[in-house]
């Protein structure tokens, strides 16, 4: 089964994932990505009235799958 590595990044905080998941392909790492996503959201608050989420899936040869951002613009 293939790993798949989900790197998250806040604002500027970068967070890699040196670990990796083991999915079936990488349909089911995007849709891991988007539910990583959104458990990221409603973990964080904005510090402010702007804030960016992040991930990014790459494979173990390193080549990026995928990337999903969030974006909160508050006026």
């Amino acid at each position: 089964m293939p790993k798949y590595f989900f790197h998250t990044r806040d604002g500027g905080h970068v967070e890699l994932d040196d670990e990796g998941t083991d999915l079936p392909d990488d349909q089911a790492a995007k849709n891991a990505a988007k539910e990583l996503l959104s458990g990221l959201n409603l973990e964080k608050l904005p510090n402010g009235d702007h804030m960016e989420l992040a991930v990014t899936v790459k494979n173990s040869a390193g080549a990026e799958v995928y990337s999903v951002t969030l974006n909160l613009d508050g006026h």
